[in-house]
């Protein structure tokens, strides 16, 4: 995609939502996200972990017709959520799955990642629910989205995936959680990369390849692209 046709999209979406300050992913990280992406037939499908103005920039590329999409964003505040599905008009192709969060303890942690087979059934069966108040805790600890085991996610379908969300080291549980519908060379954008050993715990799962990273004031994102799962984690 050229990039005068992503930056019109980003504009659009901002004028239609909330702009790109603050907490949203930073538009930059979108734009060199989306030059990876080649025109083809086949619709990308995008797992996007936390939802928010970068959802409604997906709406607008829909809209202008530049690349296919199907877009799958869990959120856990079920607000929000509401107020991102209202917003969206390609409901067909972006479905949004409120959902709530769980913790789990150190030890259920290792678990997951060391387990090859059977980590959704210890994720099922692991944990306690966070309280609604505790959100937007940014220090809580191995917090992840409750219900991810029951996503009508297909094998190996997902070519990018977006780790914005939730709150916290329990981002990482993402890789275990998704590293059978993630497909072999997925592309994985990772915001707020330094604040926790995220790419540390990528590490566990998959060999990957950094593509690009970005530290300008509170914008701290990395692009990657995986090669392979490990076969022992």
């Amino acid at each position: 995609m050229l990039v005068k046709d992503i930056e019109k999209v980003i504009q659009l979406s901002a004028q239609s939502g909330w702009g790109y300050g603050g907490m949203a992913l930073s538009s930059r990280a979108i734009t060199h996200l989306c030059r990876r992406l080649e025109d083809r037939d086949e619709p990308y499908h995008i797992l996007e972990l936390g939802g928010g103005q970068s959802t409604l920039f997906w709406n607008e590329l829909l809209n202008s017709e530049l690349l296919p999409l199907r877009v799958t964003t869990l959120e856990h505040h079920h607000e929000w959520a509401k107020v991102l599905s209202d917003r969206v008009e390609n409901s067909d192709h972006i479905r949004i799955f409120p959902q709530t969060l769980k913790q789990i303890s150190d030890r259920e942690w290792e678990e997951i990642f060391t387990t090859q087979d059977q980590f959704l059934t210890l994720w099922k069966s692991s944990g306690k629910p966070v309280s609604v108040q505790d959100y937007d805790l940014f220090t809580i600890r191995n917090t992840f989205y409750a219900e991810v085991g029951d996503l009508p996610l297909k094998e190996k379908s997902i070519d990018v995936m977006i780790v914005d969300g939730p709150h916290g080291n329990g981002r990482s549980l993402a890789y275990p959680l998704f590293r059978n519908v993630l497909k072999p060379n997925a592309l994985i954008l990772v915001d707020d990369f330094d604040h926790y050993p995220f790419l540390q715990d990528l590490q566990r799962v998959f060999s990957y390849e950094e593509i690009y990273r970005e530290i300008l004031g509170q914008e701290r994102w990395t692009l990657v692209q995986i090669k392979e799962e490990k076969g022992e984690m």
